[in-house]
């Protein structure tokens, strides 16, 4: 990052963000307190109509399957985990700000968010093929990748204006598009991405992913092997969103797959392998619309 100047216009911004859901960071900064009890997290959030009404709308969604319809906060709070209402909640939080046009990378209104939810999904599925007996990476990796272009939302207008100079120097130097970026503003949306993430508190693991997921192996090298997987498959799963074709913008332009990736998954390079895996995610479209629907 080399444009101080830029960044503190980019602090500026965060605080004047629009349909920044309050409620909801104080409801995930609640869930990182080892103390706080169901009722505390029930009576925060049932403080935002329309909080309540999303949570209440995934919990009783196909998603779980209870037996039961749950009408309330407190119970939904109880009968779904702090784990799992943290999940929940990063859902709402991405929703509220990746919806809006985003037209410095030419996405309309809803495009990144689709293509958030396409890769969390994605991340969540190739973390359960190659990991299976650990269940918490397949959540990490599925928020991790919801939140990963999150510095969008703030760089849109700067790239906008010097569009056609990133697209160029991507062009004509075999750059990814984030490079582009970084040459051009002096800073990516990754870096962007790591001051909203640090200004929401959103934690350490979240940040490696907003931050690497373009080049995982460049984490740092006491970065933790969990860490390291999840943000790895996170990079994995972007780069089948860019072939699906959802939400893509024009920073699908030049997307190289890290060569870090295959010895930290101990994936081979063999084209039947993606080929397979590719197939799988393309039959996880009915779970995404359906997540999509839930949360509108």
């Amino acid at each position: 990052m080399s444009n101080p100047a830029l960044l503190n216009q980019i602090v500026q911004i965060l605080d004047q963000l629009p349909d920044v859901p309050v409620v909801a960071l104080e409801v995930n900064r609640l869930l990182d307190d080892p103390d706080v009890s169901a009722q505390d997290l029930a009576d925060v959030i049932s403080r935002d109509p329309s909080l309540t009404s999303k949570v209440l709308k995934l919990c009783n969604s196909a998603e779980y399957g209870f037996s039961r319809k749950i009408a309330t906060i407190s119970e939904a709070v109880s009968i779904l985990g702090q784990k799992e209402l943290k999940r929940i909640i990063f859902v709402i939080i991405s929703h509220s700000l990746l919806s809006r046009p985003i037209e410095g990378y030419a996405l309309e209104a809803g495009a990144l968010w689709e293509n958030a939810l396409t890769c969390a999904v994605y991340a969540k599925h190739i973390a359960k093929s190659l990991r299976p007996d650990n269940t918490k990476l397949a959540d990490l990796a599925f928020t991790g990748a919801l939140l990963r272009d999150i510095g969008k939302i703030v760089l849109t207008h700067y790239v906008a204006t010097h569009a056609k100079q990133i697209e160029a120097m991507a062009v004509a130097n075999k750059l990814s598009y984030a490079k582009a970026e970084e040459v051009v503003l002096g800073m990516s949306h990754t870096d962007v991405g790591r001051v909203v993430a640090e200004r929401f508190n959103f934690p350490q693991t979240l940040l490696s992913a907003i931050c690497y997921h373009h080049h995982p192996g460049k984490m740092p090298d006491g970065t933790n092997k969990e860490t390291r997987d999840m943000v790895c498959m996170v990079h994995l799963a972007d780069a089948f969103t860019m072939l699906s074709g959802e939400g893509l913008g024009v920073d699908g332009l030049m997307y190289p797959l890290d060569e870090a990736v295959f010895d930290q998954l101990n994936i081979g390079r063999d084209t039947p392998f993606f080929e397979s895996l590719y197939n799988d995610l393309l039959e996880l479209r009915g779970t995404i619309n359906n997540m999509n629907q839930m949360v509108r």
